[in-house]
């Protein structure tokens, strides 16, 4: 089961848009580490494993990306800038000049924008399973299939979080679980966000990003291939690759006594 701490403080966030941004926040170290929501499919609760490792050195800011949780839901602004713009209207609110960052799949663009408009703001990041288009996927553009999502929400939840997200033996728990989050979502949501996103301007700004950083991959995740990891590491100036051995897309809510161990090591060593 994924943890659930109780927060020290939560509260909402007015982004740059009106759109309220709920966040919590665990802890007390003097390191801070904000984690960056990825697909707006589900909220902060999937973080869970690494907020109870953190939250005993360091200061946890998690948050509802919008779209979901108690985050707002507005009928638009699901770009990557909105959701960079959530990010800094959280760390406003708490006050935090300084922080780490853990990104999941996607959320690594959010990160991208978010540390390029202000680079000395943060000091490190961990990059789960990172998906960023350094190319042009001609199957992103492909929104047909987002069509379908409103006939049968429940049964596409159920699919990709089976067939693409926990591959691993023995995860029918862990999917019902996530599955129970994700349905809290909306696919209104999710088609609306695949219609906007801008993927160019992340992939053109990765190279600037000098922040050492750690990319933390599933060797068998069947949503983003090892080699999309790969190659981000050879783009950024400073990380490096971690391989989860058998692990799928999502090896920090799979498998956190692997992920755990990197995160803390890499986060709060000085």
């Amino acid at each position: 089961m994924i943890p659930r701490p109780n927060p020290e403080a939560r509260g909402v966030a007015p982004s740059a848009d009106g759109t309220g941004i709920a966040w919590y926040r665990y802890g007390g170290g003097e390191a801070t580490v904000l984690f960056v929501p990825t697909w707006n499919i589900v909220d902060a609760r999937v973080w869970g494993h690494q907020v109870e490792a953190l939250a005993y050195e360091a200061t946890v800011l998690t948050y509802d990306p919008r779209g979901a949780g108690a985050s707002g839901r507005p009928q638009q602004g699901y770009d990557f800038p909105f959701h960079a713009a959530d990010a800094r209207a959280v760390l406003d609110a708490n006050g935090v000049e300084r922080t780490s960052l853990v990104t999941a799949s996607r959320s690594l663009n959010t990160a991208i924008l978010l540390i390029s408009d202000g680079p000395g703001r943060f000091d490190r990041i961990v990059a789960i399973a990172p998906y960023v288009e350094l190319e042009p996927d001609p199957e992103s553009s492909d929104t047909v299939w987002l069509e379908s999502l409103r006939s049968d929400w429940a049964g596409f939840v159920v699919r990709f979080m089976r067939d693409r997200v926990f591959t691993e033996p023995d995860s029918e728990d862990v999917v019902a679980e996530v599955v129970a989050i994700a349905l809290d979502a909306t696919p209104e949501v999710i088609v609306t966000q695949e219609h906007e996103l801008d993927w160019g301007r992340p992939a053109v700004l990765l190279e600037g990003i000098s922040c050492p950083t750690l990319v933390i991959h599933g060797d068998s995740d069947a949503s983003t291939p090892v080699s999309m990891a790969q190659a981000i590491v050879e783009v950024m100036q400073d990380a490096r690759l971690e391989l989860i051995p058998g692990g799928g897309h999502r090896p920090d809510i799979r498998s956190p006594q692997h992920v755990n161990p990197l995160l803390t090591s890499f986060l709060l060593t000085p």
